[in-house]
């Protein structure tokens, strides 16, 4: 091994730790039944026209992918309404390889992003990974991100912004009018990148329309996902929208048959089960307020979410302690050091039962935790 040519680059790394698996604690614990509410998964499961149309394809495994790719970009392009076509779209194996092209494509000569500090880490992961530096801004009051602050964080070397809306972890929204202010006064060397893998839950009538700026020609990827609310999180696709020149520019990281036809006929399928997509919708909402509310109730610090998960804060023996305490109980939660709050945990939004589960957990841990 002292032989090897390493890159001292890629060495700074940090590794994504992805959390443990259900199957796994129930296995390193001894216990029975696991909760898994850690990775903001669809619930639900997965929309069954999707799971259909995979058992179909699955017969053409033996093929490569064909024209699948040019199909799922024409529908995302009838989709998302007049001015689109299928040059504005880019597939990636889920919406983390898109993020992958981005930053391969606009990070290099060291060049800066700038991010929140409290947000999605890949961002971080992905500027280290490809030489460049990563500036972080700390969050407004509710861990939302700061544009105001993050446009005076743009400078001569920085390529990219990232955007989270809703922010992973803490569910806020950007704001039409805040993210216009800030699209306004954007140098025209900057792309700005936003990430909105859980746009479909969001109520909040203010959430910015990032899509719009692409037809404007201005320099904006926006990053949408199938592993949500279509439940298709194991199968990896996702999308990026931007104007034909950039997609252009960033077909240029794409590995050859990167994504396969038979998660990409899956992912068309979905498009078209109205029915499943609508009861995620709505199944979320009513589970993300309960789950809200009863957790506020417990007397912990719980942020108002437009996602599928909710962000805890302050919690007794911070983020890792709880979680740690949690995984004994049989609910996995996700302390959130890695993503900028050491003393915080990012719940997913499970069935009622799941909830209720997590809730006697976190309250039998208040109540020792009181006791000392």
């Amino acid at each position: 091994m002292k032989e090897l040519k390493l890159n001292p680059q890629l060495l700074k790394v940090p590794l994504y730790v992805a959390g443990k698996s259900a199957e796994e604690v129930r296995e390193e614990l001894g216990l029975e039944e696991v909760v898994k509410l850690a990775s903001n998964e669809n619930a639900l499961g997965a929309s069954p026209k999707a799971v259909a149309a995979l058992h179909e394809s699955l017969q053409q495994a033996h093929r490569y992918p064909g024209i699948a790719d040019r199909e799922l970009r024409r529908r995302l392009a009838n989709s998302h309404g007049a001015g689109f076509t299928e040059k504005h779209f880019i597939i990636g194996n889920g919406g983390t390889d898109v993020l992958r092209m981005i930053a391969q494509a606009f990070i290099f000569e060291a060049g800066e992003s700038v991010m929140g500090r409290v947000t999605f880490p890949l961002y971080s992961l992905l500027t280290t990974m490809f030489g460049g530096t990563s500036i972080k801004v700390d969050p407004v009051e509710g861990y939302a991100l700061d544009l105001p602050a993050m446009a005076k964080a743009v400078g001569p070397d920085t390529r990219l912004v990232w955007f989270c809306s809703p922010n992973n972890p803490s569910g806020s929204i950007i704001g039409q009018s805040e993210a216009d202010a800030f699209i306004d006064t954007l140098p025209d060397h900057v792309v700005v990148v936003f990430d909105e893998s859980y746009c479909d839950y969001v109520t909040d009538r203010s959430a910015v329309n990032s899509t719009q700026y692409v037809l404007q020609g201005r320099p904006v990827v926006v990053v949408r996902s199938f592993s949500k609310s279509s439940g298709l999180a194991n199968l990896r696709v996702g999308y990026g929208i931007a104007h034909p020149e950039i997609i252009e520019y960033l077909l240029h990281t794409v590995l050859p048959f990167n994504t396969g036809a038979p998660v990409i006929r899956a992912a068309i399928a979905s498009m078209d089960d109205h029915e499943f997509k609508e009861r995620s919708r709505k199944f979320v909402e009513e589970e993300r307020d309960f789950l809200f509310t009863r957790l506020s109730d417990l007397g912990l610090n719980s942020h108002p979410s437009q996602a599928n998960f909710i962000l805890v804060t302050d919690v007794p023996g911070g983020g890792q302690g709880f979680a740690e305490k949690m995984l004994h109980s049989g609910v996995i939660v996700r302390p959130m050091d890695a993503f900028g709050e050491p003393n915080g945990i990012r719940v997913t939004v499970g069935l009622r039962e799941q909830n209720e589960q997590l809730l006697n957990a976190v309250s039998d841990i208040l109540e020792v935790v009181g006791e000392g």
